[in-house]
């Protein structure tokens, strides 16, 4: 890895911002060197698709505000609050949950908004903050919080990069069980290996195939990058 063309992040600030952890932990990106960099490395940005990406889910969040209020309309919403950064196996995770619901008798709902294909990943990354937050609760020796349910609010743009309002659905996954289900013990283990990798100092090998590194912020510098797809289809006919 050529670290040299990317800026380290500063003591005390390197960590994994739980989107990442949930698509390492269902394998949209089972790279551990990816991560073990974006735990320690800022990545370069692009400005222009920044923009665009803030513009789009800004208006999903407004969708997304729009529906808390219209089903859970006694519920106290907090938008956009910083959670504070926690210790978890190894390794620090901080992050951004799009909303917070607080009902009359204390349970709370972890709200996302998403642009683009509905994933597995987004439920895993709404469970992982509501782990964080009761997890600040016992440590700050307050009540830990039930978590009522996670909602992810999905919207899409035409190919024009418009906004189309008729594409939004919010989804919802409530009860005392939420949380067990959108993180069940596989997923929980999963995500043990990962933060253990991640947080070790020790620099992991990378799995590099397509898949992994055609998004990956680290390709650049990666001599183990695979950039173009090499897998051509293959003619099993003769098996059948």
């Amino acid at each position: 890895m050529d670290f040299s063309q990317f800026n380290k992040k500063a003591k005390g600030y390197e960590c994994l911002g739980p989107s990442s952890v949930a698509e390492a932990a269902s394998y949209a990106n089972s790279c551990n060197l990816s991560l073990w960099m974006t735990t320690r490395y800022k990545a370069p940005v692009d400005n222009e698709f920044l923009a665009k990406w803030e513009l789009r889910h800004t208006a999903i969040l407004n969708h997304l505000k729009l529906n808390i209020l219209d089903k859970f309309p006694h519920a106290e919403i907090d938008m956009e609050l910083p959670l504070q950064s926690v210790n978890l196996c190894g390794n620090t995770l901080f992050g951004v949950p799009d909303a917070i619901c607080k009902f009359p008798n204390g349970q709370l709902m972890i709200c996302d908004a998403k642009s683009g294909k509905k994933k597995l990943s987004h439920w895993i990354q709404v469970g992982l903050y509501g782990h964080m937050i009761q997890g600040v609760a016992r440590a700050k020796g307050n009540p830990v919080p039930e978590i009522f349910g996670f909602a992810l609010c999905y919207g899409n743009y035409d190919q024009e990069g418009g906004f189309n309002k008729n594409s939004i659905e919010f989804l919802t996954i409530t009860g005392p069980e939420a949380l067990a289900e959108v993180l069940p013990e596989p997923t929980r283990k999963r995500i043990r290996e990962i933060l253990s990798i991640s947080g070790n100092d020790e620099l992991p090998i990378a799995n590099a195939n397509y898949q992994n590194c055609r998004f990956c912020k680290w390709k650049t510098g990666c001599e183990h990058a695979v950039l173009e797809n090499s897998e051509k289809v293959v003619d099993v006919s003769d098996l059948f």
